[in-house]
Parts: structure tokens; sequence; C-alpha cells
């Protein structure tokens, strides 16, 4: 069952996403799995444990001068559990930085899920977010043509650039659904979750130079586990964003392998290869250590940027925490 779901999840995707070319957006991350509330509200609360806690850093294009850092925190717990229903709530914060004039987009929100057991194997669950957006630029670090004088750049001259303020603010809204699928006493599962992220479209404006709504953004997302030894698993994983006209896509695999095994003695490795169609090949390795994870990945640039970047894209390192009961 769990390799034909998957199979039709990639299929759909793949033919809906690849078909247009891709274009960067302002917000992702290559470990998308590791950070599942960016991509759905309704992944609050959907993991083994009580509580969990996610740390993501990203620096990407160091090479070039308009370089990116992108840090994202998360931390969301099982709040109200009544035998086949759960309600969990959970934070999302995240921050991203490029340029010269640290030109930063900051969003700080909190989310809230609801899910139910449909059976012993199958889970669904729904989620909401509202969250409150910053963009921000630091206009004294921008020199402007307006401000040269006979060959000389003078801070103190007017730039007569359309600046109305150096930050705004506005609320936004989410909401998503997932579906988990986990048989007890196994290893194989399976999680399909989609998000809808600014659905107010708000308005996040400098001024005069940008009045535009900001787009809604749409992201689908699917992860699969399939246990093929005693120790071993293959892994699987897609996931696409769309937002106006910008769209991207990321699949890949790779395998897990269980080192060690006992209570407070639980060791895994998970290697993976991925693309981000247009853009980037991504090889990642995660180390579990019982209720820690501790990731890194790489973007190895392909896209026409290339010339730019010499294929130097951008490292990620991520951390996850979750507090799980013995029983």
């Amino acid at each position: 069952i769990i390799n034909m779901l998957l199979t039709r999840v990639f299929t759909l995707l793949g033919f809906v996403f690849c078909l247009t070319p891709v274009a960067a957006q302002d917000l992702h991350f290559s470990q998308f799995y590791l950070n599942p509330t960016h991509l759905t509200p309704a992944a609050t609360g959907v993991f083994q444990g009580k509580v969990r806690v996610a740390g993501l850093y990203r620096s990407q294009w160091q090479s070039v001068p308009v370089s990116y850092e992108t840090y994202s925190i998360s931390a969301d717990w099982k709040a109200v559990e009544r035998e086949k229903s759960r309600i969990s709530v959970g934070l999302l914060l995240q921050n991203d930085q490029a340029g010269d004039g640290n030109l930063s987009w900051a969003q700080a929100g909190l989310n809230l899920s609801a899910a139910h057991a449909l059976g012993k194997s199958n889970t669904i669950s729904i989620g909401f977010g509202l969250a409150a957006i910053q963009r921000t630029v630091d206009i004294s670090h921008l020199k402007f043509r307006n401000q040269w004088a006979n060959d000389f750049f003078d801070p103190n001259l007017p730039s007569k650039e359309p600046f109305g303020r150096a930050s705004g603010f506005v609320p936004t809204l989410s909401a998503g659904f997932l579906w988990h699928y986990q048989p007890e006493a196994s290893r194989n599962k399976a999680t399909l979750g989609i998000g809808a992220f600014h659905l107010n479209k708000p308005v996040v404006s400098l001024g005069d130079i940008d009045n535009a709504k900001l787009p809604i953004r749409v992201p689908i997302f699917a992860e699969g586990v399939y246990q093929i030894r005693e120790r071993a698993d293959i892994v699987a994983f897609v996931a696409a964003q769309s937002m106006k006209s910008a769209k991207e896509m990321v699949i890949g695999a790779g395998l897990r392998q269980i080192l060690t095994t006992g209570l407070a003695n639980e060791t895994a490795v998970r290697a993976t290869l991925a693309t981000r169609f247009g853009d980037a090949i991504i090889p990642a390795l995660q180390l579990e250590r019982n209720n820690w994870l501790v990731g890194i990945s790489y973007d190895w640039n392909t896209s026409a940027f290339n010339e730019a970047t010499d294929g130097r894209g951008g490292i990620e390192i991520a951390i996850v925490w979750r507090v799980v009961p013995v029983s």
C-alpha cells in the first residue's frame, strides 16, 4: 500500500510542477522535512513524542555580493490528547536577510492543529496559523546616484529615492491539511501535506516603491520511509511550492541505517541525494541519537547563475530535539 501511495503522489507532483521553470522563493529550505510547519500548519504536533524543537540555519551564495542568510526556529507540542483526537499548538520564528541593504524578511507566528486517528494506522489533521510579517531595509548602507558629487560619494546628500519608510509590518493567515500513515510496531510510514499561506494577501510596503499584495504561497509535500532490512530503510521525499509565477520542486531519496538499538542507545544515520529542478543538486546527511537529530546539506548550484557562483550554492544546518516519554 505504501509503495503505491508514494508512487502516485510523486508522479502527480512531478507532472504538475516540472512543466514550469523554477524561480527563486523568498524563503525555502533543502531539509524541508525537518521543518514541516513551514509547509503547513497542519504538521503541528505530528511527530513521535510530546514536544519538538527545531532550528535551521541556511547560508547561500556567499561567493557573490548578494548573499542570503536564513534562520528558522520552531517549537510544537501536543497540548490535549483524548483517545483518538489531539490538539497541538506551535510557534514558528523565521528570518531571511540579503544584500548590501540587509533587506530582511522576519516572521513570527502561532499554529494550531487538530488531529484525529482513523483506525490504527492513519491520522488526518487540519491546521491554522496566524503570524506577523515585517520587512525591513537599512537604507544607510545603500548608495544612490544623487549622492555622488564631483566623483566623490557624500552620504549626507539626499538620495531622492521614494522610500516612504524602512520597514513594513502586517498580519498573515495560513491553513493546511495533512495525512499521516504508520502501522503499529513498524518503521514504514508516509506523510502527505498541503498548506496555503498569506490567505489574506497582506501588503508589505516600504513606501511608494512597493505596494503590491503578497501572493498566496501553496506548498505540497510528501515523505515516505520503507523498511528493507532489519536495520535499514529507504527514504524518499518531495516538496513543491507555488507563489504566483514563482515555482520550485525538490525531490530526493536515500538510505537510513540503524547503527545501535536499545534504551538510551538508539543511533541512526541517514544519507540522501536530492535535486531542486533547474537549480541545484543537494546531498544531505543526518545523524540521529536518541531524541536528537543533527543534519547538514549543501546546494551545489546547477542553474544559469552558476557562472557567478562556480557551483557554490548554500550550506544548511539543522538541529531537532524531541521529548519522548518512556513507555
